[in-house]
C-alpha cells in the first residue's frame, strides 16, 4: 500500500481522534458522569504497515481502530451509562465491537472492558466541523480502574491471549482476576453504603444535638452545607474576602473540596478537637483577629490568592496550632512548604501584636 496514503490518512486520523476525545469529554460532563483519565491514540505509521502486512489488508478502511479512545471509570455501573451515551451519539460497528464480559465461562475469569467501534451518526456528520471525518472509525474501549490494572498487568506479562498463559501460571491469574472482580462490586457497594449513611445522617432529627456529634466527613459535609452552614463560617469567610482574598470555586473543584474536610479533620485530630461542639469553640476563640490575620496572610503572599469557604476555615483553625503543631501537620499534611512558612509568620507576627494564645 502506498505510504503517502498511509501518512494521509493518519494525518486525517489524528484530527479526528483529538476532535472525538473533546467531545467525549463533554458528553459525559454534561451526563454528569464522573471518570478516572481519557487517554486517546492514533497509530503510527510503522504500527499500521505492520498490522496491513501481517492481516494482508487490501484497503486501509478495513482497519476499525486507526484512532483509539480509551475512557477508565471508577465504578462498574458507569460503564453502562457511558454505554448508552455512546449508543445515542455513534453508529456502532456491531460486528467488530466487543464485550469482553461474553468472552468468558462462568468459571472464567479475565478483564471485563467494552470494546466498541464507532462512527459519527448521521446528525453529526452533517455538522460543518465533522464533515471531514463522516467515513472513519474508531475503537471506543470503556473500563474501569481495576479493570485496566489487570489489562495493564496482563499485558506487561505479555499474555495478550489466553492461549498464550502457561499452564502453571493460568489458575494464579484466574483466581487474581476473580479478585478484581470482586473488588469492583465491593467497591461499587462501598460507595452506595456511603451515600445511605450520608443520606442518613443528613435526613436524621439531632433534636438540636448536631453539637455533640463527633468530627468526621460526614459532620463537616453537613456543617458546610448551605442550609446547615455555621454563622461563624460565613463570618470567617467575609474577613478573609475583605483580607483580599479572591474566591473562584472554579479554582476548587469537588475533589480539592473534600481535600479540605480532610485537612481540617486532621487538623481537628492535632488539636485533640472532637467534637463539633468543640470545633465551633475552636472557631469562636479568635473572632476578633481573623481580620487582622488575613491581611498578614495576604501581604506576606506573592501575587493573587485563592480561596473558598473550607480553604478559609482551615487557616482560621491553623490559628490554634503552635510551631510544633504546624510541623506535625506539615510532615502529614500535603500543604507546601512555603504556604506553610506564611501561616506561621502571620501567627507569630499576629502574637507579638495582640493578645492571642
Amino acid at each position: 500500500m502506498d505510504r503517502n496514503k498511509i501518512k494521509l490518512e493518519i494525518s486525517k486520523h489524528k484530527l479526528f481522534t483529538n476532535n472525538l476525545k473533546n467531545l467525549i469529554e463533554s458528553l459525559l460532563q454534561v451526563n454528569d458522569i464522573k471518570y478516572h483519565i481519557i487517554e486517546c491514540r492514533t497509530k503510527s505509521i510503522d504500527s499500521l504497515i505492520d498490522k496491513i502486512d501481517r492481516k494482508q489488508i487490501n484497503e486501509i478502511n478495513e482497519i476499525t481502530d486507526l484512532s483509539g479512545i480509551r475512557i477508565i471509570t471508577y465504578y462498574q455501573d458507569d460503564i453502562d451509562a457511558i454505554e448508552k451515551i455512546i449508543l445515542d451519539n455513534f453508529k456502532i460497528d456491531e460486528p467488530n465491537s466487543i464485550n469482553k464480559s461474553n468472552l468468558y465461562k462462568s468459571n472464567e475469569f479475565g478483564y471485563l472492558s467494552v470494546h466498541y467501534i464507532v462512527s459519527l451518526n448521521r446528525q453529526r456528520q452533517k455538522l460543518a466541523e465533522w464533515k471531514n471525518f463522516a467515513t472513519l472509525k474508531a475503537e471506543i474501549q470503556v473500563r474501569t480502574v481495576l479493570q485496566h490494572s489487570w489489562a495493564s498487568i496482563s499485558h506487561e506479562l505479555s499474555y495478550k491471549k489466553k492461549y498464550e498463559i502457561p499452564k502453571q501460571l493460568e489458575r494464579k491469574l484466574y483466581r487474581l482476576a476473580g479478585l478484581f472482580e470482586l473488588a469492583d462490586e465491593q467497591f461499587l457497594n462501598i460507595r452506595e453504603e456511603h451515600k445511605n449513611l450520608f443520606n442518613e445522617f443528613k435526613n436524621n432529627d439531632f433534636n438540636n444535638k448536631i453539637e455533640d456529634e463527633k468530627i468526621n466527613l460526614f459532620t463537616l459535609n453537613y456543617l458546610f452545607s448551605e442550609e446547615e452552614k455555621l454563622d461563624i463560617f460565613n463570618f470567617i469567610e467575609n474577613k478573609a474576602i475583605e483580607a483580599g482574598f479572591l474566591v473562584d470555586y472554579e479554582e476548587f473543584e469537588e475533589t480539592k473540596s473534600k481535600n479540605y474536610l480532610s485537612e481540617l479533620i486532621k487538623i481537628s485530630k492535632i488539636l485533640e478537637i472532637k467534637t463539633i461542639n468543640d470545633f465551633h469553640n475552636a472557631l469562636i476563640k479568635n473572632k476578633d483577629f481573623y481580620s487582622k490575620y488575613f491581611q498578614l496572610l495576604i501581604e506576606n503572599n506573592e501575587g493573587p490568592w485563592f480561596g473558598d469557604s473550607q480553604f478559609f476555615i482551615s487557616l482560621a483553625l491553623m490559628l490554634e496550632l503552635n510551631s510544633k503543631q504546624l510541623k506535625q501537620f506539615q510532615d502529614e499534611g500535603k500543604w507546601s512548604k512555603s504556604i506553610l512558612e506564611i501561616i506561621e509568620k502571620a501567627i507569630d507576627k499576629l502574637k507579638k501584636i495582640s493578645v492571642i494564645s
